[in-house]
């Protein structure tokens, strides 16, 4: 901890009101720098398998939560998803509930917005040190939009910024599981790997 911290610690902790003091502690809250993003790449693979029966829209978004379920960033989110499927509630409500779309940044909203990954095998890239995405523990979230109102959200944990770390999610289905296409999203992973990141902020691979 650097010197400007802890006076400000001991500022905080004495319990002075004074006007010099209030304007000391507001210097300390400006000039405290901001916790660096960690320094690597999340990857977030999963498989998107077809259906018999049913045309899936495969709309999907990709956000981090933090421990408590609290929303932090959107990672990726299907173009039409982002545009005016965004007032649809039926498609991918977790995430439009928590997102806030219509009231994002430009710069974020060009950031996470891309084409819908194609069936398949599918791997996902995301530079942290670019996305502004802070060390720490998190919950990864990966929710699809199979037909009507019927939806399939997966949850895990991952780590940033420490060493490689690697997560596994779990399924939630909305309102259930579809009869008949209940595993168009499966598999869903994340990865974290150390060091900066040297292609695009956000990409996808296929095996």
């Amino acid at each position: 901890m650097n010197i400007v911290s802890l006076f400000c610690l001991g500022v905080l902790h004495l319990g002075f009101f004074g006007s010099d003091c209030a304007k000391a502690a507001l210097l300390c809250a400006q000039t405290t720098p901001a916790t660096k993003p960690a320094a690597g790449t999340l990857e977030i693979s999963f498989l998107f398998n077809k259906a018999e029966g049913v045309v899936p829209s495969y709309q999907i978004a990709m956000w981090l939560e933090d421990e408590e379920g609290r929303y932090v960033k959107t990672l990726f989110v299907s173009e039409y998803l982002a545009g005016p499927g965004i007032s649809l509630e039926v498609v991918c409500p977790d995430w439009v509930k928590q997102a806030r779309w219509d009231k994002v940044a430009d710069s974020e909203f060009d950031a996470a917005t891309h084409p819908t990954p194609p069936v398949g095998a599918n791997t996902m890239k995301f530079d942290c040190g670019k996305r502004g995405i802070a060390p720490g523990n998190y919950r990864f979230c990966v929710q699809a939009h199979i037909h009507e109102n019927y939806n399939i959200l997966y949850r895990g944990r991952i780590v940033l910024g420490q060493g490689a770390t690697e997560g596994v999610a779990e399924a939630f289905y909305s309102p259930r599981k579809h009869p008949l296409a209940a595993e168009i999203l499966y598999n869903v992973r994340a990865r974290y790997l150390p060091g900066k990141e040297t292609g695009s902020s956000t990409s996808a691979e296929k095996p």
